[in-house]
Formats: structure tokens, sequence, C-alpha cells
């Protein structure tokens, strides 16, 4: 009815820029909008009625509750991302994926903006920084401490990897074990391999 996809998701804006394959900037201006304005030529375009809600105008919290109560009637798990605005903290994060948890959605996505180097969607046509960050690490040293340890490793009785019995190659301190089907790090507890 209102020229909505299936899924569950609200217009990221009703204008913005999406970020192309060469990192050029296309604007993309919702169709919904000109046709309102087609039927409502007295309104101003840049203060629409307060029933026009894209993502951005939603609080995190607004995203998850709303995936919560469409969650009750349906079977299956929802695409959803929760829009978080730049600056929002690990903590913040935490608590949006408990209220969706605690709301009975069987899965949730939290994106918090400008958490990326660049991104498909933007407010703004911004430069993709890709180039400025590739300069920051062309000064930067190869790392030989890998290395070093790998030799000490070859004298040693250690065995490296994600079998049950080898050590922890992301901590270097655990041991593999079987844990609920996966082979899982005692110390760190990184899931390595899974057999289920």
């Amino acid at each position: 009815m209102a020229g909505v996809s299936t899924g569950l998701e609200p217009y990221f804006s009703f204008s913005y820029f999406r970020s192309g394959r060469l990192g050029k900037f296309i604007e993309v201006n919702a169709d919904i909008v000109q046709e309102y304005l087609d039927k409502h030529p007295e309104q101003d375009p840049e203060n629409l009625p307060e029933w026009f809600v894209s993502a951005m105008d939603l609080a995190p919290e607004e995203h998850a509750d709303t995936q919560c109560v469409i969650q009750r009637w349906v079977d299956s798990s929802i695409s959803k991302t929760v829009n978080a605005p730049k600056g929002y903290t690990v903590d913040q994060v935490e608590s949006v994926y408990r209220r969706l948890y605690n709301g009975g959605a069987k899965g949730g996505t939290v994106y918090v903006d400008g958490s990326r180097d660049t991104q498909v969607l933007t407010l703004k046509a911004e430069k993709n920084a890709f180039g400025e960050q590739t300069e920051l690490f062309e000064d930067e040293k190869p790392k030989v401490v890998l290395m070093d340890t790998i030799q000490e490793l070859d004298k040693t009785n250690v065995t490296i990897g994600s079998e049950v019995g080898d050590t922890c190659p992301v901590c270097r301190e655990g041991s593999i074990e079987d844990i609920g089907g996966c082979n899982t790090c005692t110390s760190c507890g990184a899931q390595l391999k899974c057999g289920l």
C-alpha cells in the first residue's frame, strides 16, 4: 500500500546518498515524498507531516521495540537493522541487544553510524577516505613478533591449532576442548571449529 518492501526496514532517510563501487555518491530521493508533494503542492518539502518517519528519526530503542512487536506474529527471525547515532557506546549497544532479547526477537543487528571507514548509505556525500587510510600504513614497519613466536614454538612440543588438545591460536594460553559440539578455547572462549 505504501510502496515499501516486504521487510521491516523504514526508509533510511527520504533523501540520502548511496556510495557506488567507485566511491562516487549518488543522491537518492524517496518516491513516496514526491508523490505526496504532487498531491499536496501547498506542503513545505522541508516540513513534512509527522507520519513521514525515517530510520534516522527513530531512537535505537524504538527500532528494537518495533521489531519485537512484529516478531510476535512471525515464526522466523526478522531481518531488521537498529540504526544508532554516531558515538553510541558499547554499553548502549549491549542495552539494545538485551532489549531485543527480552522483547522476544529471534535476532538483531545494531549499526552505529560512522563505525566503519566507509558506508553505503549516508546523509551527506562524503568522500571515501580509502586512499588516506592506505597512506597511514605505508610508514608502518613490518612486525616480526609473530615470526619470533612461531620460531620459538617450533622448539617446543606445543601445537597451535583448532583441534581438540591444541593450544588456542587466538590467546595462545588455553587449550582446545569440545564444548557443546564446538572446538572451543578454555581460556578466551574462542569457537574455532563447530560440528553442528
